[in-house]
């Protein structure tokens, strides 16, 4: 009768698709992991600080010549001998600048109340600037903190939205082109600014069926919720993702003592968008970008200003230069990119290669993947080099670590019967016998023959005599029950069962069972003198173990056994006291 065929040896193609089958699991199981945690948020702050770091290896840009920054600093207030920017010193400084005649001026300052003195001035100086555009605050007029702009500049339409967006980390990495408040769209300082400037080149922006801003070739794909690293993120009005020239100067600044002074060049203003705002380190309009600790660990702030004019280049780049906007690829890509570095790397943990060599295969694909997304966010494209690199880690490590227990379980297993070799049972025996001697509790051990093992190869041939012992070994499996039990392939034809706490009497049934279990078999054994079917000699000790006696004792007595069960004439089961 033939054994059960799950004892059987896999051929080389179940073994390559059950090797396959393992590593596809492990690379979809980090996968899954990693895509869990970061739909979770735990991967939102690590994502945003990776998209820093990336920015911040890309190429310096040159400064935007385009864009001149005027500046209230700490040295203008000192010089003005006040705290504040009064209304003349504002008109002072914007008939300055008028005059070189600009193209467009953004005031971000919120001029809604008088400063006096010299708000008539201001007054005329708005009702005479029609290139000037000012600011209102328009996020979160529901509770009251939003902040009107001036009534000339509303009425004329000159007001855009100087609302800014940090992230969850306190970073600016979102720009505001226009806010959703209200019965119509207000656009933000920066877009407003960029598109008084288009214009005068006779550009403005296309309809758009997918209700996208599209200025020319330029696309600005509208920020979503879930976008990059992102997690349930504020995506309120239309955001776009900022993306900064790469540099702690990235446009021409000036003080406010050098406009009134009239020491700067009469070309300084003339056809360039002017932004005027306070840079002073006491000012709350202070901000941090992905930039703002490329000089050092201390963090260093970014005026408002500066954020608009950055959005107002990022703008007109894109246009104008055709420089690429920032934009994430479709989940789908993202997810795909992730599972397929978490197989490839689960695929280096099965190579039979050192751990050293396999560590090393790993940190160049991880090397490999942030190279990879640096370039990309060079292109305009911003890929999960987190939950990738994490992927690649977690499917490796894994995958190292499964074949590692597997290379364990094959040192302690027969590779014929899959029972436990004799190196694996020495030690358990060792290890059983020490903890029975504290505990002076029993330990029982069953040696068992296969009988007539000889003539059985020789009628049936190697191939049969191997099925045989696979079946046996299938009988000792089902009739051990206990998690501290042991079974194993002794040497040849000979097998031996541990059984911790167990006495003589427990062995005994065991050895019974064992016994009967092997009869329903019926496995035809015509060379055998005792049985038409393949039958077992079993030889049963159990010894409570002793500080005067040693291992080899307890095994001695059941070969006792086993050799009287032989010369009663086999297919007994023999218990043997010490």
């Amino acid at each position: 009768m033939e054994p059960n065929s799950v004892y059987r040896v896999r051929p080389r193609g179940q073994k390559f698709l059950w090797r396959h089958r393992v590593l596809g699991l492990s690379g979809l199981a980090a996968a899954g992991c990693v895509l869990l945690v970061r739909a979770l948020g735990g991967l939102q702050l690590s994502e945003l600080a990776a998209f820093d770091h990336l920015l911040q290896l890309r190429p310096s840009e040159p400064a935007d010549d385009r864009i001149v920054l005027v500046g209230f600093s700490e040295k203008d207030f000192q010089t003005l001998r006040s705290a504040q920017i009064s209304d003349q010193i504002l008109a002072d400084v914007l008939t300055q600048i008028k005059a070189q005649k600009p193209r467009v001026i953004g005031l971000d300052l919120y001029r809604n109340l008088p400063t006096q003195p010299g708000n008539a001035a201001l007054l005329n100086v708005f009702r005479t600037t029609p290139n000037l555009i000012g600011i209102a605050k328009i996020v979160g007029s529901d509770d009251g903190k939003d902040v009107a702009g001036h009534p000339i500049l509303l009425e004329t339409d000159r007001i855009a939205a100087s609302d800014v967006i940090p992230d969850v980390d306190g970073r600016v990495r979102r720009g505001l082109l226009f806010t959703n408040n209200g019965p119509s769209p207000i656009e933000g300082l920066g877009l407003r600014v960029a598109l008084e400037y288009l214009a005068k080149l006779g550009i403005t922006p296309e309809e758009s069926s997918d209700n996208l801003l599209r200025i020319r070739s330029a696309r600005f794909v509208q920020f979503s919720k879930n976008d990059g690293g992102y997690v349930n993120a504020d995506d309120g009005g239309y955001q776009v993702l900022v993306n900064p020239r790469g540099r702690r100067d990235p446009f021409r600044t000036v003080s406010v003592e050098e406009v009134l002074n009239r020491t700067l060049p009469l070309t300084t203003f003339r056809d360039r968008i002017v932004f005027v705002g306070n840079i002073s380190a006491g000012d709350s309009d202070m901000f941090f970008m992905s930039y703002s600790s490329e000089t050092g660990s201390t963090p260093v702030p970014v005026s408002g200003m500066e954020l608009h004019a950055t959005l107002t280049s990022q703008i007109l780049s894109a246009v104008l230069n055709r420089r690429p906007l920032l934009q994430v690829a479709p989940k789908w890509v993202e997810w795909s990119l992730i599972i397929l570095l978490a197989y490839v790397s689960a695929w280096i943990g099965t190579r039979r290669l050192s751990h050293l060599y396999k560590i090393t295969l790993t940190l160049a694909l991880m090397g490999g993947v942030v190279l990879i997304c640096s370039l990309a966010l060079n292109l305009g494209w911003w890929l999960p080099v987190v939950p990738m690199s994490l992927a690649i880690v977690i499917a490796g490590a894994t995958m190292m670590t499964f074949e590692a227990q597997q290379l364990t379980i094959l040192s302690n297993q027969d590779p014929l019967t899959l029972l436990a070799n004799r190196r694996m049972f020495d030690e358990t025996l060792y290890r059983e016998w020490y903890r029975s001697l504290r505990s002076q509790t029993p330990l029982g051990l069953i040696l068992c023959d296969v009988d007539y093992f000889k003539s059985y190869n020789d009628t049936y041939g190697h191939s049969k005599g191997d099925h045989c012992l696979r079946a046996v070994a299938s009988v000792l499996k089902r009739s051990v029950k206990r998690p501290t039990d042991l079974a194993a392939r002794y040497g040849g034809e000979e097998f031996v069962i541990l059984l911790p706490n167990t006495d003589s009497h427990g062995a005994l049934r065991v050895a019974k069972l064992i016994q009967l279990e092997m009869q329903a078999l019926q496995i035809d054994h015509s060379g055998s003198r005792v049985s038409p079917f393949v039958t077992l000699s079993l030889g049963i000790a159990s010894i409570v173990p002793s500080t005067d006696v040693m291992t080899e004792l307890l095994i001695d007595v059941a070969d006792a056994g086993l050799y009287e069960a032989k010369r009663k004439g086999r297919n007994q089961v023999v218990l043997k006291l010490p």
